[in-house]
């Protein structure tokens, strides 16, 4: 049935209201536009000046009146208005409104109930951070070169045009923009006119969109090239700095594959007649961004080099491009009311990503790989105080920020993978067209999703997905032996248990694959408690599929353990990854994650294997200097001797997998001292050869041990190098340096403008992973200084991440004086999650790594 229109602004009101929280007091609450004028149709036109970082604009907004006013109020951040009017006759005064990111045009009497326009001129700078509008440097083989672009989402339309920038009031969109005429400019639609214009200049004038959210508004000017080609009337491009056109085959292909793909899965056709995927010279705030019809790209997320790209680097770009394209449909043409229910564009994304890979790319194995991240990183996010139900009330734009975390893409892709195993994937996808017919070109809540795959099965989904939805936190279910069978009580899961004291249990209704370790594995649905009357061994959420942990008791998990080496990569997944997080937190012996581990034939799964590794690199990062982590790096290099004999050299027609994890065993084997790996890799490396797999390995390698001598080297390399991929592969590789006193000189180096544009915070982030407390001592004095070209949400993040990698008690009473000083109250719950983070690290350091001293030296360490 066709959606029932209503004012988009009173759905965006009225959304989800959540608890006993009623629609009309969340209204109140947020920070919303007055509902008394809506637009419809905006026409811009913008002048940039690139050389000056200034802009001039011009915005002509048909809207609709819906109550006689006198004022009009819409979203403007830093800009001035030089004229404003409605309808051309009644001049406007403008106010300004700072804190709430607004600005009132005061009419000289009232407007009637109808359709009017708005006009205003007005003028802006361009910024620096990646948010917003704003400008990309990079070095060219002929010199220096500027990017002008855009990325809004969630709130930084507004610092474009004046707009209703929320996600509730699309609108269509007629662009224009003024730039010189040996550069390319690009935005959602195609390009209908180009108009020269005197100074080298030219008019570029783009076809209108159709009804979208302003967030989803994209404009960029550069030195671009395009690649593309037509599919099912669809032109699809690749767009790249001037010269990487060789780069861009790889995602072009993939693109085309994927476009495809969707147009089956979602049963409604691509709706616009081009669709660009464009790589930024540099990185972007989020990574990258769907808006309709010209997707913004990190450049690592888009361009492979067949010379240079590595399989890890393949597998990420088709993920990143799926994933946004997946948002075409499930975002764009469909978007979320209101901020509260980002999870339907995140969640699904995530998980649709690592779905069509499993169709399209079934030998990358990635719905396992899922497990090792994407689920795990949800996991480990829920079980901390800082966790919330992943559809929370959002009320301002700075907590619409804060919802891009791990509970909103991770959890929530995890519980889209629970409820689609559990109802089938034909019917799943059945209720998932259904929605999108419905509601194209609208926007939805998360019910409206539910109740057609609910409708589609004739199960209770509604009353599942609320249970995960609507409250926070992890499902912890306890297996204990009952007479002839296996009791399993749900409890809530928590990284410190204290923390639970005082909380009740939530009610999940919880679908759980449940059996003997030789199978079958009926689903039960969980509600509370059971008991399964099978004797031990049982396996606990085979599969994995429900969001979980199992906590066995002592002699069903050595039964288990005794099985490890025949249960499906899967299982052997879930099982070591539960047994970490319960260790760290107190539940069980840490010591079950290294019985688990040493149990692994090296003929397991190699995704199996790299989550070992995985393990090892956190564990070895908590240890200081001495003999417990010698001891700790001998026995893991001893244990990891068969695993190299079979991996540790290329072979021909090996899986794709192999050569991933062959670069992950390298790497740890040198952190771990072993010489005939760093050897190796600092005579390949000097000689030139070796496959593109191993000379990226070898240059982490000989970055990680560098000396001064080495380091000076690489650095000089990467600042004459002109294409800014490479300098982030090598910048990336040195801020994993050993040496603290290099560490302390890459800190100077990212926070320089030698590294590509939008790179610091994550080059800063990983040079806090093996030095936290000297990173925080030099960034600090930074995050506070109004020249630091970082927007005030990316310095909240890298404040916490820097901070959350240390175990030191201060660093707790530094983070919270720095969010005392600069992050408003409704914002700073996120920083309880890097405040946890630090007494876990603290935890380990006096507690794990003890039980992991005893396990080694009771078993030959």
């Amino acid at each position: 049935m066709m959606a029932v229109r209503t004012s988009v602004l009173a759905l965006a009101l009225v959304a989800a209201p959540l608890g006993n929280v009623s629609g009309a007091d969340q209204a109140a609450r947020r920070q919303v536009l007055p509902q008394s004028v809506v637009p419809e149709h905006y026409e811009l036109a913008l002048t940039p000046n690139t050389s000056a970082l200034t802009f001039a604009g011009k915005v002509s907004i048909t809207v609709r009146v819906l109550e006689p006013t006198a004022t009009v109020t819409l979203n403007a951040v830093n800009l001035t208005f030089d004229s404003a009017d409605l309808d051309g006759t009644m001049k406007a005064a403008p106010s300004y409104d700072k804190a709430l990111g607004r600005a009132t045009l005061k009419l000289p009497g009232q407007a009637a109930v109808g359709r009017h326009v708005v006009n205003i001129t007005y003028h802006g700078d361009i910024g620096r951070s990646t948010l917003g509008f704003f400008a990309m440097d990079y070095s060219a083989a002929d010199g220096p070169r500027r990017t002008l672009a855009t990325n809004f989402e969630p709130a930084d339309a507004r610092d474009l045009l004046p707009c209703w920038d929320e996600p509730g009031l699309k609108a269509t969109f007629s662009v224009s923009v003024d730039a010189p005429q040996d550069r390319m400019a690009i935005s959602n639609m195609p390009i209908t006119q180009i108009t020269p214009l005197s100074g080298g200049m030219q008019r570029v004038r783009f076809a209108t969109t159709p009804r979208m959210s302003t967030y989803l508004l994209f404009l960029a000017v550069g030195d671009f090239e395009r690649v593309h080609q037509s599919i099912d009337g669809v032109e699809v491009g690749v767009v790249v700095k001037h010269g990487d056109t060789a780069k861009a085959g790889y995602a072009l292909q993939q693109a085309m594959k994927l476009l495809t793909y969707y147009d089956d899965y979602f049963g409604i056709k691509y709706p616009l007649p081009k669709l660009d995927l464009i790589a930024a010279p540099g990185q972007i705030q989020g990574g990258s961004m769907e808006n309709w019809g010209a997707i913004f790209y990190s450049q690592n997320h888009l361009l492979f080099d067949e010379k240079t790209s590595t399989e890890l680097d393949r597998q990420l770009v088709f993920l990143v491009v799926a994933h946004e394209m997946a948002h075409q449909w499930f975002g764009d043409l469909v978007t979320m009311a209101w901020w509260n229910d980002l999870w339907l564009n995140e969640g699904f994304a995530r998980w649709m990503q690592t779905y069509a890979a499993d169709d399209l790319h079934p030998e990358w194995q990635t719905g396992l790989q899922a497990a090792t991240d994407t689920f795990e990183a949800g996991k480990q996010e829920d079980a901390l105080p800082s966790t919330h139900p992943v559809l929370q009330e959002v009320d301002t734009a700075d907590q619409a920020q804060e919802q891009f975390d791990s509970i909103t893409y991770d959890k929530g892709a995890a519980i889209i993978t629970m409820i689609n195993a559990y109802v089938g994937r034909d019917k799943f996808r059945d209720g998932v067209r259904r929605y999108m017919q419905a509601h194209a070109y609208g926007n939805t809540i998360d019910t409206d999703l539910w109740s057609e795959v609910q409708q589609a099965v004739g199960l209770p989904i509604l009353d599942i997905e609320h249970d995960f939805t609507r409250q926070e936190g992890l499902p912890l279910v306890r297996a204990s032996a009952a007479g002839a069978g296996v009791a399993l009580v749900t409890a809530r899961f928590a990284d410190d248990p204290a923390t639970l004291s005082g909380t009740r249990t939530p009610r999940w209704r919880l679908p759980l694959a449940v059996g003997p370790v030789a199978g079958p594995f009926p689903y039960l649905l969980l509600d509370g408690t059971a008991t399964v009357p099978k004797a031990p061994p049982l396996l606990v959420n085979a599969g994995q599929l429900g969001y979980a942990r199992v906590l066995y008791a002592a002699p069903g998990f050595d039964s288990l353990a005794a099985h490890t080496a025949g249960f499906a990569p899967m299982d052997q997944l879930g099982l070591i990854n539960d047994a970490w997080a319960l260790g760290v937190a107190g539940y069980a012996s840490a010591a079950r994650v290294l019985s688990l581990a040493s149990g692994l034939t090296a003929q397991a799964n190699p995704v199996v294997w790299e989550r070992v590794l995985d393990l090892f690199f956190s564990i070895d990062e908590h240890y200081g200097a001495g003999p417990q982590r010698a001891a700790f790096r001998h026995y893991a290099l001893k244990m990891l001797v068969p695993l190299d004999r079979r991996v540790g050299i290329p072979l021909a027609g090996e899986a794709s997998n192999i050569e991933i994890l062959r670069a992950q065993l390298h790497r740890l084997q040198a952190r771990f001292g072993d010489a005939t790996v760093i050897d190796a890799a600092r005579t390949r490396y000097a000689a030139g050869g070796g496959t593109a797999a191993e000379r990226r390995t070898d240059l982490e390698i000989l970055a990680q041990s560098a000396d001064a001598a080495s380091f000076d080297a690489l650095l000089a390399r990467a600042e004459r190098t002109s294409d800014p991929l490479e300098k982030l592969h090598i910048y990336r590789a040195l801020a994993r340096v050993s040496d603290p006193t290099l560490a302390r000189r890459m800190i100077d180096v990212a926070l320089s403008d030698k590294v590509p544009a939008g790179t610091s915070p994550g080059l800063l982030s990983r040079i806090s992973q093996d030095h936290p407390d000297l990173t925080w001592d030099t960034l600090a004095p930074h995050l506070g200084d109004a020249k630091f070209p970082l927007s005030k949400i990316e310095r909240w993040d890298l404040a916490a991440e820097v901070a959350a990698n240390s175990a030191q008690p201060q660093r707790i009473a530094d983070l919270q004086a720095y969010e005392a000083h600069n992050v408003p109250p409704e914002a700073r719950k996120p920083f309880l999650g890097a405040e946890a983070r630090i007494r876990r690290n603290r935890r380990i350091m006096v507690t794990v790594l003890p039980e992991l001293d005893r396990w080694i030296e009771s078993h030959g360490g």
